[in-house]
């Protein structure tokens, strides 16, 4: 009920804001809805009127990002920056008179930097001058605070850690009063770091006091302060809006993908003529519950979000999780392929982006619709083409963030499908097809993986699928296999379908055990080992929200991962990374692929008693090879499979609980 209750007030606040500015022409006109202050380096109409004193505005392009945003690299735009150098630099702007908030404080203060110097205690963004009331952002031996002070009380809140020299911060802040109580939130690149609420009677109207100084402490006065920078490090934006932004903006982790707002999206830069609504008040809400969620990179720089593939690797002796989200290139106008498409590689516990990939195969410029992980490599699917490209290792020593990706020129395959989404599983890449009603009758094929990565031209299994599905993944649970399908059912939802594999039909769509409403633009789908299943949203991308027919008008500009128990009912573990059956237990298939007769050797552990069989792509256990034998010493068993079709099969070994399974592929 608080949470309805916040929201009303919100539009209340943002409605009599706009009215009143409107009224009585206080500071900057034609400001727009709620945005009281901005300023952009290099911003032009985008920036409200500021004095700048020794501060230089320009391109800053970080040597990590030279390969991807100099002149002659892969097109992406480089950010515009303020150089300051204390004392000597400082920002202030234009405007003296105050802004009247008629039911109490309600700010955003934001601050966009990069700090050259340690040990800074420096004034970021503020609009005090003397003693007299306001906000404060700032650094006190690199550790951001916020102080507000009011009423002749001060209170302030730091954050728990000091930022890193040389690193971009997204600083933010909230004041918000409300039915007596005044609330203070402080956060640093979307977590929140402290909070304080107050129980306190503030008179209305409350002013909002000019000038905003960037950069600089301010004494004497409002209509001619002394300022005395404070600030040594790069600037990217400063930003007060005239309400408390929305949760989904505030709580959600930036990509730092090196570009405007490191990540955030910029296309709510409106002019400040224009009375649009922000982009973070367009946020929707997700009707599911959400694990992780984190800004997509590159949406600034004109790329669309398709495919999703997940990995875990391990990190300095630790199993670390990674996102990949494939992209292709459109400009506002709708035009395509002016630059390659990509394949984004994100951590994601941080959704800090570690590597992109740019494709240099025959999908180089393609609508790279599906991404896939198996045999450290990427399966990109797009135009009815499946194309392999390995990965390079991460090398620390050597930390490339931009890297062009070569297929293998063995591993790329014509297939029956549109291969608009592709996932992996159990060495078999899951191609599907989106189609319209328009469209011939949509399909799910099944391509078996062989020893070297490389996939199978010809399915081993073909399913019919409903229309309009954008994405598939598969997960082993206790209670078998389950596929999961995405689809945006409206323009304003999207679903997810979920079938046991085994139920599946090869001769008609069968109705899904269940389905989960999901945030509109889903696209391609992967599990985790843990069940949380990662997917991204088309919805939030420039093109989509900036063109001026059309418009979408959902807006979820995120990859996010939903937990295991919103659409499995709990944890699970999956069939890919299956636990050794014990310790110095081995087990091996030879040779594979085989033709009629299948060794299966077991050594170690000659104190376990073992169960092996064999299950086909459905999951149905097809044949017994061995029953509670004890496992010895370089024990060999034989499967006989001349009676069984040509395919990808499954020897299963089952000691208690614990399982290991090892694919392998039937020839003739």
């Amino acid at each position: 009920m608080d949470h309805i209750v916040s929201r009303v007030v919100l539009v209340m606040v943002l409605f009599v804001l706009s009215a009143g500015q409107e009224a009585s022409g206080q500071a900057a006109s034609g400001q727009a809805a709620a945005v009281l202050f901005r300023y952009l380096p290099e911003g032009a109409e985008l920036t409200s009127s500021v004095l700048l004193e020794d501060v230089e505005e320009g391109p800053f392009i970080d040597p990590v990002e030279f390969a991807a945003r100099n002149p002659g690299g892969w097109g992406m735009t480089a950010p515009s920056s303020a150089e300051f150098e204390a004392p000597e630099s400082r920002i202030r702007s234009l405007e003296t008179e105050d802004i009247s908030q008629p039911l109490g404080p309600q700010m955003t203060v934001e601050v966009w930097f990069r700090s050259q110097t340690s040990n800074q205690t420096s004034t970021l963004f503020s609009n005090r001058v003397s003693a007299s009331e306001g906000f404060s952002l700032g650094l006190e031996n690199d550790i951001p605070f916020l102080e507000f002070d009011l009423q002749s009380s001060t209170y302030r809140l730091d954050a728990d850690r000091p930022v890193e020299i040389d690193e971009n911060t997204w600083v933010a802040a909230t004041i918000f009063y409300w039915q007596g109580a005044l609330t203070l939130r402080l956060f640093v690149d979307g977590v929140l770091q402290d909070d304080l609420v107050e129980q306190l009677s503030i008179p209305s109207p409350y002013p909002i006091s000019f000038p905003v100084m960037i950069g600089s402490s301010a004494t004497g006065n409002a209509e001619s302060p002394t300022l005395t920078g404070t600030f040594t490090g790069q600037l990217f934006a400063a930003l007060i809006r005239g309400y408390s932004a929305r949760e989904e903006y505030l709580y959600s982790g930036i990509p730092h993908d090196g570009g405007t707002y490191f990540g955030l999206p910029s296309y709510h830069d409106y002019s400040l003529e224009d009375q649009r609504l922000p982009a973070d008040l367009r946020i929707q809400s997700s009707p599911v519950d959400i694990d992780q969620r984190f800004f997509l990179p590159y949406a600034n720089d004109l790329y669309i979000p398709q495919g999703t593939a997940t990995r875990i690797e391990e990190v300095d002796g630790e199993e670390v999780p990674f996102v990949f989200v494939s992209y292709y290139h459109r400009t506002r106008q709708g035009t395509i392929e002016l630059q390659h498409s990509i394949v984004v590689e994100m951590n994601a516990r941080t959704g800090l982006v570690r590597r992109t990939f740019r494709l240099m195969g025959q999908l180089g410029f393609s609508h790279a619709g599906g991404v896939a992980y198996s045999h450290n490599a990427l399966y990109i699917s797009s135009a009815g083409v499946l194309e392999r490209y390995p990965l390079p290792e991460w090398d620390p020593s050597n930390p490339a963030k931009y890297v062009d990706l070569e297929a293998d020129s063995e591993g790329t395959i014509q297939t029956p499908s549109k291969a608009s989404f592709v996932s992996a599983f159990r060495d078999t890449l899951w191609v599907g097809d989106y189609r319209t009603s328009s469209d011939t009758a949509p399909f799910l094929f099944a391509h078996a993986i062989d020893e070297n990565g490389r996939p199978n031209p010809d399915p081993v299994y073909k399913f019919p699928l409903p229309r309009r599905i954008q994405g598939v993944d598969l997960i082993e649970t206790p209670r078998g296999t389950v596929v999961v399908l995405s689809r945006n059912r409206s323009s304003s939802s999207a679903e997810l379908l979920r079938y046991r594999l085994d139920a599946l039909s090869t001769t008609s769509i069968v109705s899904p055990d269940s389905i989960v409403i999901m945030p509109h633009g889903i696209e391609d789908l992967s599990f985790l080992p843990d069940g949380s299943l990662w997917t991204n949203s088309e919805s939030g991308t420039d093109y989509y929200q900036r063109k001026s027919t059309g418009a979408w008008s959902s807006y979820y500009p995120f990859v996010y991962s939903i937990p295991a128990s919103a659409i499995l009912g709990s944890h699970v573990s999956t069939g890919r990374d299956e636990s050794p059956i014990g310790l110095n237990f081995d087990v091996e298939v030879f040779p594979n692929p085989f033709v009629d007769t299948l060794s299966i050797s077991l050594s170690g552990g000659a104190d376990r008693v073992v169960s092996v069989f064999v299950m086909d792509l459905l999951g149905r256990r097809i044949a017994t090879v061995a029953e509670e034998i004890q496992a010895g010493e370089a024990k060999t068993i034989t499967w006989n499979a001349t009676q069984f079709p040509s395919g990808m099969y499954f020897v299963v070994m089952e000691n208690g609980s614990r399982r290991t399974v090892k694919p392998v592929i039937h020839t003739n």
